[in-house]
Formats: C-alpha cells, structure tokens, sequence
C-alpha cells in the first residue's frame, strides 16, 4: 500500500513539475515574436487491480500541446500578403504621383511657358529677344522630359530593382531554413512519444512562413510525418520537404534591365524558367505589378507626349518661313533620327543572330504607349502582334525582301502610326523582337535649333485649295519635307507660262491618288503614282505631306500652287513681319493632337498624372483595408495563442500548490513506512 500511495505522488510531483517548467517556459517567451503558449495535458494513470477493485495509481503528462489554431493563422498569412502586396504599390505609386503632379518636377509648367513664349513671337516676330526666349523656353521643356525619364527609369525603376534582388534573396534564406526545420521536426517527431511534438520547432517554422507571406503569396501542403510542402504564387514549389527550391534573379529577354524571376526545372540546372507571372502577393507580387502596370506605362506615356510635342513643332517649323525668307529646320531632334529610329526595337537574347530593325512613326497622333511583338513563324513570315495577341499585320517573305537592303521600302504597321523597315536582315524561324516605339521618347529630346533667326514665324508660300470636293474633305498640309524635290511646285520645277502647281487627284471608288502637273498631266512615273491612301489619310507628295480629313467620295481633285514667284503667282510673298506660322505653334496650346485627336499636350499630360493618382489611391484603401483585415486577424490569433501573464501566475499558484500537496503524499507515504516499522520491533 506504501508503495501505491508513493507512486502517485511521485506521478503528481512529477506533473505538476511539468506544470511549472511550462508556465516558466511561456512566461519566459512572453514577448517572443511566433510562440504560441503551451499547455500541461495530464490524465489518470491505469489503475491498480486489488480485491476485485482498481486503485487509483496516480496521474501522466499525455502531451504538451501548443494553443494553435490553423485557421487563424491562415488568415493572418494571408492577410499579411495582401497588405505588403498593396502596400508596397501604394508607397511606389506615391512617390511616382508626388514627382509626376508637383509643378516644379512635372511638365505642365515648362509647356505653358513654351506657349507664353511663342505668343512673344507672334506680337512681333522681328524681336530676336522673343525669339531668344522661345528657343530657351523650348530648351527647358526637353531638359525637364529628359529630367523626369532619367528620374523615373533611374530611380524609381532602380529602386524596384534593388528592391526585387532584396526579396528574393531574402525568400531563399528564409525557404532555405524552413527546409532545414522540416528536417529536425521530421527528426524529433520520430523520437518523440505520441503528443509530445516538437512544439518551438513548430514555432519557428511558422515564424518564418509569416515572414515569407510579408514577400509573396504562400500555401501550406501538410504531409504525414509533420513536414510541410510549400508553393507560392500560383503553385510555384518553394519548398519541397527538407529541399528548398531556390528562385534566382534574370535579365528579361528583351530589356536587360528589366529584372525577372527565374527558377530551375531540376537542381543547379543553368538554364532558368521565367516564371514572373506566376509570382503573386506580396512585396514581391507589388513590386512587379507596380512596375508593369504603372511605373513602365508612365514612361512609355512620357515618351509618347515627348515624341507627339518634337513632331508637332518641328512640322511646324517645316511649313513655315524663317527671318531669312528661308523654309522652317527643325526646333528639336527629327523624331525619326536614325539611330532613335534603330532603338526602338529590341532583339530577344534567344535570337541566335541580331536583326536590326528602323521604326518610324508617320502619324504621332495615332502613337500609343503601347507595345508591340514581332515573331517569324515556321514559314518564315514576320508576324506582327499587340499586347493582347491580336495580330496587326503578317509580313510575308516578300514584304521582307522589299523591307531588306538593298530595297529597304518603308511598310505600315496598320492603326499604330509606325512603318518599319530592315537595316541588317538575320532572321531566322522562332526569332522574337519587341518594338517600344515611345520608351526613350522623354530621353531623346533634344532642342537642337540654335539661331533666333531660324525660327519659323512667318507662313508657307503654298496655296491650297480644291476644284472637286462634294464631301467638303479637309486637304491639309502636314509637313514640307524637301524643297529640292524635283517635282516640288516651284517656278523652277514648272517655268512659266506653266503653273508652279501640282494636282491631287483620287480615283473614282476613293482608294487612291494620282499626282498631276497644273494641266492635268501625270508626273513621270513612279512620281505621278497611283498611290495607295492608308489608313490614317496622310499621303506623300513631292517634297511633303498631306492630310486628308473626312470620308472621300471619290474624282476629288486638289491643287497645290506655290505663290513665292512672279505675277500672278505672288500672293504669299515673304514678309519679316509675318506671324502666320508663330500663331499656328500658338494654336498647339489648345489643339488636340495626342491619343488619336483628343487630347492636347497638357490634356495628355493630366490623364497620366490622374491615372498614376487614381492607382496611388485605390492601392492605399486596399492597404489601409487589409491592415484593418490583417489587425483584426492578429488579434484574434492573439487571444488563442498568446501568453497571459495573469493566467500565467495563477498557473503558477496552481501547480505549486500540486507539487506541495504531491510532496505532502510522498511525506505521508514515508511515515507509514515508519509507523509499519516502529509496530513490528
């Protein structure tokens, strides 16, 4: 009987020391970042059989069991990815909307003092002070477009590389620790009794999956012997068992600096998968996202007003007359500089050899920031597509001949203000390319009129006017493009008696157009055409361009008479004092001709700056709605799992009251030992 009654306080003793290292144990990680508060299970030992009955044998810790709830921490996984996923686009965005809306960094202000400056112009266009301050103020609106490209590539796009090598680093340390935790709880659970897991173990792997959800989006695969699976995104392995699968940083196919996320299909294997748009929530989900979606856009928008702003002075000037009497250079950079021209294609690196292709842009008011692909398929045609795979063209093997040196014809990209032709033809079947026609747009510009006395002010000495017109089409000059051209309309070209004119004449079904002299009579072939319209209406004559505006009814017929000559053919005479062309550039202040003729310059400019602010907010209330998310989650999972020191202390009362009371039984056993011995002496 001595020894039952002393077994059962030894059990109790035992117990309740059990009891008191745990409570010191939570005590102790009250303020450790991932624990979760453990408890003392105890049940009753089997007893013992005695004259047909069972004695009670004492007690049994049947486990220490963590206060944990999967579901809970399932939401605070995932509301932490959704926060650090909106919250990084918020900070990023509103860095780019405080840089794009401030008045001192943005461009509004330098083109309203581009226009201030040209009304200058047009008060008196002899004032070479006026001139000299369009010329400055045309100098300071390029500078703040290279300002604010060098700005946002550099910096903004700079910082979210920096930012992407950090995380991803970050993940494979983090991925790497939690394979090598799966390895020791795999190791202690298998020496472990039933109900004794490897709690702290456990603590700390699910620590760093919170971590790892702050970077990207994670899913736990839990397997029988207590290790975990992990994939990210949409499935992506990250963890497999005790194998992490590390991620590594690449250079785009394209851009190289542009930085992608690339994994290995088998271990150490050197080729990499680009599996970017499989990454999802976040830091890291953001920071791709902030970049396609917003920062990559911007620029492309920047370029594109700056390349619309370049074309549309410069063919300003072009049809204008100088202080000299002299046709109007260009105010800035030709946006077709050959060498622009040349960059605005990119080889993919899989490409086996480089093909070199020119981009020009025909029509800046059909220029999107939109980007474009180009493949050759299986049977050698040159495949032309937008960002949503539609295709906008099929090049054939003939189109690229004529493309090629020594040909090099110019052939439209249909609907995108673009034509392309080959520099240095290597195409190959599976070749990819990637036309960014307005990405170093903000970069390129460049004032390069340097004399006041070349600035266009005074008008053209073209007459136009139509003798068949019936639908009232607009026949507009676009640009002046060569004097020299020999069938330019000009006294020289065609001396008197003849008419320095040439015709416009379009056939019946509206199609197409012919080139005539003042009699009716076709130029010599292949000047006199016929001539295709495209699509956008803009057509080439000698020495420049047209363009037609409205639907054609066919048998039109327009005149082009240079009026700079002799009598009856002096109209337009020059004259210092003329303004005509100075108003023009005026009228660009408010003249739609941006985004297909809606939109003015600034009118352009303030949708960008609307459409970054727009993403600055909806980020921000996504944000501020998963932190309330994320808070109420954190403080539910609290609640079950975290330490109370109050019940922690009564804990500590508890069991220090068993382990006395235990102490007392084996106290009480000892002196019935001593009793039994003292009655048989």
């Amino acid at each position: 009987m001595s020894f039952g009654i002393l077994g059962t306080g030894v059990s109790g003793l035992a117990a309740a020391q059990k009891g008191l290292d745990t409570t010191g144990h939570n005590i102790a990680n009250v303020n450790t970042a991932g624990y979760n508060r453990q408890t003392v299970e105890q049940i009753s030992t089997v007893g013992i059989p005695f004259g047909g009955v069972y004695l009670g044998n004492g007690t049994q810790i049947s486990s220490i069991s963590r206060s944990f709830n999967e579901f809970s921490y399932s939401e605070v996984i995932y509301n932490k990815s959704q926060f650090n996923y909106n919250n990084t686009q918020t900070v990023n965005a509103g860095r780019l909307d405080n840089f794009l809306a401030n008045t001192d960094t943005g461009i509004t202000k330098s083109i309203e003092e581009a226009f201030n400056s040209i009304n200058g112009v047009t008060e008196d266009p002899t004032i070479i002070s006026a001139r000299n301050v369009f010329l400055s103020t045309a100098e300071s609106a390029a500078k703040r477009f290279n300002n604010m490209f060098t700005e946002v590539e550099q910096q903004h796009l700079g910082n979210i590389n920096q930012e992407i090598e950090t995380t991803v680093a970050a993940i494979n340390e983090i991925s790497t620790r939690i394979a090598q935790l799966n390895g020791e709880i795999a190791v202690a659970n298998s020496v472990a009794e039933n109900g004794f897991p490897a709690n702290d173990l456990l603590d700390k792997r699910e620590l760093l999956i919170s971590q790892l959800s702050e970077r990207v989006e994670v899913n736990i695969i839990d397997l029988p012997d207590g290790t975990i699976n992990l994939t990210v995104g949409t499935g992506l392995t990250l963890v497999a068992g005790t194998f992490p699968v590390p991620l590594s940083v690449e250079r785009n196919e394209f851009d190289t600096n542009k930085l992608e996320i690339g994994i290995s299909p088998t271990p150490g294997a050197p080729k990499k998968s680009i599996v970017t748009d499989q990454i999802d929530g976040g830091s890291l989900g953001g920071l791709f996202k902030i970049r396609e979606e917003l920062l990559l856009p911007a620029i492309r928008e920047m370029g594109k007003i700056s390349i619309a702003y370049a074309d549309a002075f410069n063919r300003q000037q072009s049809l204008g007359r100088d202080l000299n009497g002299a046709q109007g250079t260009n105010l800035f950079k030709d946006i077709n500089d050959p060498q622009t021209a040349l960059s605005r294609t990119l080889n993919s690196r899989n490409n086996p050899v480089g093909t070199d292709f020119s981009v020009n842009i025909t029509n800046a008011a059909l220029v999107t920031s939109d980007e474009y692909k180009m493949v050759v398929d299986a049977g050698g045609n040159l495949v032309v597509t937008d960002k949503d795979q539609n295709t906008l063209v099929t090049f054939t093997a003939a189109d690229i001949a004529g493309m090629s040196p020594p040909t090099n014809s110019r052939l439209e990209i249909p609907g995108t203000g673009l034509n392309i032709n080959i520099a240095n033809n290597n195409l190959a079947p599976g070749d990819k390319f990637l036309i960014r026609a307005t990405y170093s747009g903000s970069r390129d510009i460049e004032r390069t009129l340097e004399d006041p006395t070349l600035v266009a002010a005074a008008g053209n000495q073209l007459d136009v006017a139509a003798t068949t017109n019936p639908n009232n089409v607009e026949f507009n000059l676009y640009e002046i493009s060569n004097t020299a051209d020999a069938n330019f309309p000009n006294e020289v070209n065609f001396p008197l008696p003849l008419a320095p004119q040439i015709q416009v004449a379009i056939n019946a079904a509206g199609t197409q157009y012919s080139i005539q002299d003042s009699a009716g009579a076709p130029l010599a072939a292949p000047a006199g055409g016929p001539f295709n319209i495209p699509a956008d209406q803009i057509i080439d004559l000698p020495g420049m361009r047209f363009e037609l505006k409205g639907k054609l009814a066919g048998n039109e017929v327009f005149t082009i008479t240079n009026q700079d000559g002799t009598a009856p053919y002096n109209t337009k005479k020059f004259g210092p004092g003329d303004n005509t062309n100075a108003l023009k550039m005026l009228d660009f202040q408010n003249k739609k001709t941006l985004d297909g003729g809606t939109n003015t310059f600034s009118e352009s400019y303030a949708e960008l700056v609307t459409f970054v602010g727009v993403k600055t907010q909806s980020g921000q209330i996504n944000a501020d709605s998963f932190a309330v998310l994320l808070s109420g989650a954190e403080q539910r999972m609290a609640a079950i799992s975290g330490v109370n020191l109050d019940e922690e202390a009564a804990n500590l009362i508890r069991y220090q009251q068993a382990y006395s009371a235990s102490a007392r039984i084996i106290s009480i056993a000892n002196e019935t030992f001593d009793s039994l011995m003292q009655a048989v002496r």
